[in-house]
């Protein structure tokens, strides 16, 4: 299929919705490392991704939080490294298959869920400021429908 129309740059990030969507989710992703940064909290954006998932359900498997984060088990293994090695998080190995560890959260890693939701608040609240009930919903919605488009 040849396409008979080149459109410029500006063109195309001025109408572009997977453009804005990912500007916006880089935008969102510094805003939240800002707000960690402020209140000298030293884990990244991706770990608190992790972080997440098991304030819902400890003793999680790396499969599992890879399939839920979208990120591949070598990428989980490198952040779960990391949150190890800063006191977050245990891995303890499958008591029916060596193979797999279960993630569970340290006393560190629960101590700080009140603040990290916190600032996970504060965020969302920073960057809906000024965008009405109606419009968040509406673009929910259609978030919704393009993850349903490509799952």
């Amino acid at each position: 299929m040849m396409l008979n129309t080149m459109i410029s740059f500006d063109e195309y990030t001025r109408g572009s919705f997977d453009y804005k969507a990912n500007k916006s989710a880089l935008l969102i992703t510094r805003q939240l490392a800002k707000n960690f940064k402020d209140k000298d909290i030293v884990i990244s954006t991706e770990q608190w991704k992790l972080l997440l998932y098991l304030y819902r359900e400890d003793g999680q498997t790396q499969c599992s939080l890879s399939e839920a984060t979208g990120k591949d088990e070598p990428s989980i293994s490198r952040i779960i490294n990391t949150m190890e090695k800063n006191n977050l998080v245990l891995r303890i190995p499958h008591p029916n298959d060596r193979r797999t560890n279960l993630i569970y959260l340290t006393e560190g890693g629960r101590n700080m869920r009140e603040m990290l939701m916190f600032l996970g608040k504060k965020t969302n609240e920073e960057v809906t400021r000024g965008i009405t009930r109606e419009e968040i919903e509406t673009c929910i919605n259609v978030l919704d429908k393009i993850i349903g488009n490509l799952s």
